[in-house]
């Protein structure tokens, strides 16, 4: 079976009015060069992880990506990445993020302002049950600009059905009048209902 296209890909995203309770905020966009994120990434065992919360996979065949946004007041910033892969591609991809994860309790990165910045990373384990193998985890760091912090948790699930990816990214602002306990135990919601219909789409389109 052959991998499938961007353009393949894109066809499956959806698109506004399609996703129950979400709204596409964005154009679809797809990609063919295998990019990788942040080159700043450190420890370079970790870039898998980074890779991941920005779409981005150096084994993929093509990718393509969408902005979306859930219903309701203050919603998180959200994006949904389908990628495929070579014969067993998307399977070494998911063990990738594993090995990652078991050696990476914390990553750091140059934010845009220049200033390294250190993520803690936590594996969330039964987060989801979707597709033929799924990793789940969360990230969280907190930016310091001319002292005014913000704290950022992110969620990262991806789910591989067949040889393609669905990643589903999403990022919550947590107020700094929030004690460091209540921080850590912050856990963004994943939509289930909303991710299996994604890893459905993927399915039926790897089927035509």
């Amino acid at each position: 079976m052959q991998p499938l296209s961007a353009a393949e890909l894109t066809a499956a995203l959806p698109r506004d009015g399609s996703l129950p309770g979400y709204s596409v905020t964005g154009t679809p966009e797809s990609s063919t060069d295998g990019s990788t994120s942040d080159p700043d990434v450190r420890p370079e065992a970790c870039r898998p992880l980074w890779d991941a919360r920005a779409g981005a996979s150096a084994t993929s065949v093509a990718r393509a990506w969408v902005s979306i946004s859930p219903s309701g007041f203050a919603p998180p910033t959200e994006s949904l990445t389908f990628a495929s892969y070579d014969s067993d591609g998307a399977d070494a991809h998911l063990a990738s993020l594993d090995k990652a994860l078991d050696a990476c309790p914390s990553l750091s990165f140059l934010s845009r302002y220049g200033d390294r910045v250190t993520a803690d990373i936590e594996r969330v384990a039964s987060q989801v049950t979707l597709g033929d193998a799924s990793v789940s985890f969360r990230m969280h760091w907190t930016a310091d600009l001319n002292g005014l912090k913000s704290d950022t948790l992110s969620l990262i699930t991806t789910v591989r059905t067949g040889e393609a990816t669905v990643t589903a990214v999403s990022d919550s602002s947590v107020g700094s009048q929030l004690s460091a306990s209540k921080k850590r135990a912050f856990m963004p919601k994943l939509d289930h209902d909303m991710l299996k219909s994604q890893a459905d789409a993927l399915r039926e389109a790897q089927e035509r």
